[in-house]
């Protein structure tokens, strides 16, 4: 097991020894993730464990656990975003392979059949952001009951009333 993480690593190689890495990353060392986060210090708690699946592919399991912050959108208020995420990847050649994978697993394309480990787990972050930030409980809007057609202002009203005059 080791706590550094090599900038780049052959995965058959790897998996076949079946080597594991742990430790901590930055956040600000991730580029396409800071820039979505109102507080870019902070870091990450990462462990990769390298192995074969059963067709003996190179198989990553990854986890990630750390807390992002984004601004809510009801409120601009900063909100908290834990990451406490587990992630099982499969090193595949082809579309192919990929489209052949189990559902449990996740494709990887390999690229120069070398894999960078700080860009899986920078995308593992990128998932993890939801859709629309937003508290859970935030007060910046209350909703009140819609206003039923009875209880509505008519504007005609006052045409209404003109017209009965004349």
């Amino acid at each position: 097991m080791s706590s550094r993480l090599p900038k780049q690593i052959d995965p058959w190689r790897v998996s076949e020894q079946g080597l594991s890495y742990t430790g901590v990353a930055e956040l600000i060392d991730f580029p396409r993730l800071a820039p979505l986060l109102i507080r870019q210090q902070g870091s990450v708690d990462y462990a990769f464990r390298l192995s074969r699946d059963g067709l003996g592919r190179p198989l990553i399991e990854g986890h990630a656990e750390t807390t992002l912050w984004q601004t809510c959108q009801r409120c601009s208020q900063p909100v908290a975003i834990p990451v406490d995420s587990d992630f099982q990847l499969v090193v595949v050649e082809g579309l192919d392979e990929a489209a052949a994978l189990n559902d449990a697993f996740d494709p990887l394309m390999a690229d120069d059949e070398k894999v960078n480990l700080l860009d899986l787990l920078e995308d593992e972050l990128l998932l993890s952001l939801p859709v629309v930030a937003r508290h859970e409980e935030c007060h910046a809007w209350q909703y009140d009951e819609p206003i039923s057609a009875e209880e509505r202002e008519n504007p005609f009203r006052i045409l209404q009333k003109l017209k009965s005059t004349n």
